[in-house]
């Protein structure tokens, strides 16, 4: 608790002295422009998670690459988005006459072939219906880092379909979705692959092995978009997904949400409150780090939960504060049922309307791992994970938004967090091996997963800048410390991440973007026992150090940089082109899985 106070103390301080810079330089500010990319401010919850009001610039030919830690893009644009920013996004749309739709087409090296389509009907005052199908792949080899050179074949299939009906003062959405993901487990890490794994019908470790993960989806939502905010509220939200892969997992989830808001006395009371269900099969019987892989039982896994996030919220356009607390009952057929608390409170002050907003407040987290959110992660764990969920038992943040100018809109904050088991990836090596001679050993190729309970300072500064229509700049950077309980190193998290995105119309026909993506050194693990193939059960039973073997490998420092470019021939046809990692840098996203280096993917696009 005296660690908590003192670091309370720490972050506030920092929040009251740069917010007191900032309120200074805003008033020797003199720039004087027409522009308004912010909303006047309402007396709303704030999300100090982004900057509040930020235009959503639509631009449908232009497809930012991006990284979730997923499949998906890893391979595809070689570059991961390290921190989604939802203050502005940077999309196409090259047609400024509402057609029906959009087709594109196109090719690239790496044996890349592409097609995209959009459908779109707005035909009906009151309802908006739209179709989505997208076909990416490739066919390529990657350099290894030892030298062999493998084949790294992945390919992206997407379908959705969207529905949007208005009623007097409700919006009811419905979404359907269905994508298709293959890849290979192509990695080995730092030195030449063995010649045992060289075997065909080898099972040592996955090598050369075709994964894939189908997800199918269906979601629906009802929200009172029109109502006041001296009015009754109530939104809902149910989604269900179904995922599978082809080494024989399979996990069904259900989640219902509804959010409700009611003015009570002075203030307006909220509810956030749902269930959700899920269900795994063919996955460890019990949490990764307890068996050796020969050793692996295939069960089933269920969790149910229980959200509960009542608050209440009280203020005006100066100044707010909401009160409230984060609950979570969980039933889980691997552990005990479990109940966690956090804190959820926000305080807002607003010193100059439309110029600055500081904000501060404490609150936590429960995050749910489930099997389909670590495939996506990290897609080369190993098959039959069970992942422990993270409780981020108190978050402290602070900071302040606002406005240089007209046109420029800002974020800088701080946040400290206490968390409780994160997973961390690892490689592990079996076999008679020493220091000094790992010729016998072999590494597996797909990662297993230990925890740590770990505190984290945060620093992130957010920038965006819109000129007119002609371009817009968007900044977004983020600075990490880590303080471990068990592990020497945070394996594989960066210390930084960056990105900046620039987009410029160079006339009615030119329009040209760019996006960088930036991460931080990362130090990555590969963990072993000589002789029997055997997993620590945790981290506080691990082998005496003489026993185990910890070698720790430096992942650099990533400059991906993207550019795209798309010129109208016509109102219906127009010509793209997209450079991906035109910094020639063969990067590895997870250690002994590089991504494909400088990439061209060009080709047609059709409006109708």
């Amino acid at each position: 608790m005296n660690r908590i106070l003192k670091t309370s103390k720490y972050i506030l301080l920092i929040v009251l002295a740069a917010s007191s810079g900032v309120a200074v330089a805003q008033r020797d500010t003199t720039l004087t422009q027409e522009v308004e990319v912010v909303k006047a401010y309402k007396p709303t919850i704030s999300d100090a998670n982004k900057i509040s009001g930020m235009p959503r610039i639509e631009d449908a030919e232009h497809e930012k690459p991006s990284f979730n830690y997923s499949i998906f893009s890893q391979p595809i644009y070689n570059t991961f988005s390290v921190n989604t920013l939802k203050a502005a996004t940077f999309e196409s749309s090259e047609e400024e006459d509402s057609g029906l739709g959009l087709v594109r087409a196109g090719v690239g090296n790496y044996n890349k072939p592409y097609a995209e389509l959009f459908f779109n009907n707005q035909r009906t005052k009151n309802t908006l219906f739209g179709l989505h199908g997208k076909h990416l792949s490739s066919h390529g080899k990657l350099n290894l880092e030892g030298g062999d050179r493998v084949d790294a074949p992945f390919s992206d299939n997407q379908a959705e379909m969207f529905l949007k009906h208005m009623y007097r003062s409700s919006v009811l959405s419905v979404n359907l979705g269905f994508k298709h993901n293959g890849f290979n487990y192509y990695g080995y890490p730092v030195v030449p692959i063995p010649e045992q794994l060289k075997q065909d019908d080898q099972e040592l470790n996955y090598l050369g092995s075709r994964q894939t993960f189908t997800k199918g989806s269906f979601n629906i939502g009802l929200e009172n978009a029109t109502v006041g905010n001296n009015d009754f509220k109530f939104d809902f939200d149910f989604l269900y997904h179904y995922f599978g892969t082809k080494t024989g997992q399979r996990e069904h989830f259900g989640e219902f949400m509804t959010k409700m808001r009611k003015p009570l006395d002075k203030g307006t009371g909220f509810l956030e409150a749902g269930i959700s269900y899920t269900q795994a099969t063919e996955i460890s019987d019990q949490y990764m780090t307890t068996f050796g892989r020969n050793q692996i039982t295939p069960g089933k896994n269920s969790q149910t939960w229980i959200t509960l996030k009542p608050s209440y919220f009280i203020g005006g356009d100066i100044a707010n504060v909401q009160l409230g607390a984060n609950a979570w009952i969980v039933s889980n057929s691997s552990s005990d049922m479990m109940l966690r608390v956090a804190p959820n409170i926000r305080a807002n002050l607003v010193p100059a309307e439309e110029i600055i907003r500081i904000f501060a407040g404490i609150d936590g987290n429960l995050t749910q791992n489930n099997y389909s959110k670590i495939a996506y992660e990290n897609p080369f764990v190993d098959p039959e994970h069970l992942v422990k969920n993270t409780f981020e038992r108190i978050r402290f943040f602070g900071g302040f938004d606002g406005k240089f100018s007209r046109r420029t809109n800002f974020k800088l904050s701080v946040d400290y967090s206490i968390i409780k088991d994160q997973p961390l990836y690892y490689l592990f090596r079996h076999g008679n091996f020493s220091e000094t001679d790992l010729a016998t050993s072999v590494v597996d190729n797909d990662f297993d997963i230990l925890y740590d309970n770990l505190d984290r300072l945060k620093f992130n500064l957010e920038i965006f800048h819109a000129a007119f229509n002609k371009m817009n700049l968007l900044l977004s950077a983020n600075y990490y410390v880590y303080k471990m309980e068990t592990m020497d190193e945070a394996w594989n998290m960066p210390d930084w991440d960056a990105k900046f995105s620039l987009a410029y119309q160079v006339s009615d026909q030119l329009s040209l973007s760019s996006d960088l993506f930036f991460t931080g050194q990362r130090k990555a693990l590969i963990m072993g026992i000589p002789g029997d193939d055997k997993r620590p059960l945790a981290n506080n039973e691990l082998p005496p150090d003489e026993t185990l073997q910890m070698e720790s490998y430096n992942l650099s420092t990533v400059f991906d940089l993207n550019f795209n470019a798309n010129y109208k021939i016509s109102n219906q046809f127009s010509v793209f082109a997209q450079l991906n990692n035109f910094g020639f840098q063969k990067y590895q996203r997870w250690l002994g899985y590089p991504v494909q280096s400088f990439n061209v993917l060009g080709g047609i696009s059709y409006a109708f």
